[in-house]
């Protein structure tokens, strides 16, 4: 991983990182440790389909991901994908997190699509 964030890096683009619900900060430190990432994605959810059930325990993920940037002083973005909906997603921000992405709340909601990305931003 840290040789392919690398060469992303020195061909001009910037380089993100994706991990699972079960998946443990401690696997990518070593890339965020080497400034090699600018973005993780915490998957709230396990890859595959939409229309999950957020779950909680990634907040921790983000708890802890958000304080190791704070102490590194380190403009990491984190991003949090699955199950967000008008509950869970206040939820997300007040973890940390910076960028929220909403499927199936948004395009299977009962009011439309503009009345749901209404009601994500009113929390």
């Amino acid at each position: 991983a840290l040789n392919l964030a690398r060469a992303i890096l020195e061909s001009g683009m910037e380089c993100g990182v994706s991990i699972n619900p079960e998946t443990p900060i401690a696997d990518i430190l070593p890339l965020l440790e080497h400034g090699l990432v600018m973005l993780v994605d915490v998957l709230s959810v396990n890859p595959g389909f939409g229309g999950q059930q957020f779950q909680e325990h990634v907040l921790e993920k983000i708890r802890e991901l958000a304080q190791w940037r704070s102490e590194k002083q380190t403009e990491l973005l984190i991003l949090v994908d699955g199950g967000i909906n008008s509950h869970t997603a206040p939820m997300a921000i007040k973890a940390g997190a910076d960028i929220l992405v909403a499927g199936t709340f948004l395009f299977q909601h009962p009011q439309g699509l503009l009345k749901g990305v209404t009601e994500l931003k009113s929390k």
